[in-house]
């Protein structure tokens, strides 16, 4: 296996960033890069044209046709099954990392560390191993998984799921037929195991966390190609 080269292709709408990731690559003997693009939409085009072993991509890049964020995680893992993806990212959130390695990816690459990290996170990710760079491991303290939606007891998430959706304490309270201070206790307890602070982050993050549903209209169509061009796929 050494002497195979890993074919990458970088997805990232931040143009200074693709460049820089590129660049750093290009200089790696054993990586192929078969292309770059900065949306959903142009990804998908990328990896049905071209056979690809590994996908960096960013994990926030919105306004693609098939959305990011787990969204997308979710439709290439099932489009490209073969596919091995390594996320890189800015967001410093113990509850978003956990929420993408629950969704199966375990290469995670934070965007403050450098880049010689993303190089390492290519290679365990071609053979199948996880890699967190430092900046990400430092989010996940002795390995506890404390910062993820599954933390959450049911209650915990029922009342954040329906806080999310624009209803009150008091009125939250009266539905679940719970006291106003239990309601609010089981929210702030809540948004500790997420590792989140602040109610605007709480929003801002609830579709990744998984705490309301997706938008319909992105269901991966059936993997009829054979683009993923994974070590020998037909």
């Amino acid at each position: 296996m050494e002497n195979q080269r890993i074919r990458v292709a970088i997805a990232d709408d931040h143009p200074v960033l693709r460049i820089g990731i590129e660049s750093a690559l290009s200089e790696v003997p054993a990586i192929d890069i078969v292309g770059t693009c900065s949306s959903s939409t142009d990804l998908v085009a990328l990896l049905d044209a071209n056979g690809c072993d590994v996908l960096v991509t960013d994990f926030a890049m919105p306004g693609g046709e098939h959305g990011d964020g787990l969204q997308l995680l979710d439709f290439l893992g099932q489009r490209y099954p073969e596919l091995a993806i390594v996320v890189i990212t800015g967001i410093d959130r113990p509850a978003i990392v956990q929420a993408i390695l629950s969704h199966g990816i375990e290469a995670i690459v934070s965007k403050a560390d450098d880049m010689s990290h993303l190089r390492m996170a290519i290679q365990a990710a071609w053979v199948r191993r996880g890699y967190l760079s430092p900046a990400v491991a430092s989010l996940l303290p002795n390995g506890k998984s404390s910062g993820s939606v599954q933390a959450l007891s049911a209650r915990e998430r029922e009342v954040l799921s329906l806080f999310i959706g624009g209803t009150a304490i008091k009125d939250i309270a009266k539905q679940l037929q719970r006291s106003k201070q239990t309601v609010s206790t089981q929210k702030i307890r809540g948004m500790a195991k997420l590792g989140i602070e602040k109610d605007a982050d709480l929003f801002k993050h609830a579709l990744d966390l998984g705490l309301v549903p997706a938008p319909a209209g992105n269901e991966p169509p059936p993997a009829d190609n054979p683009a993923s061009g994974k070590r020998g796929a037909p």
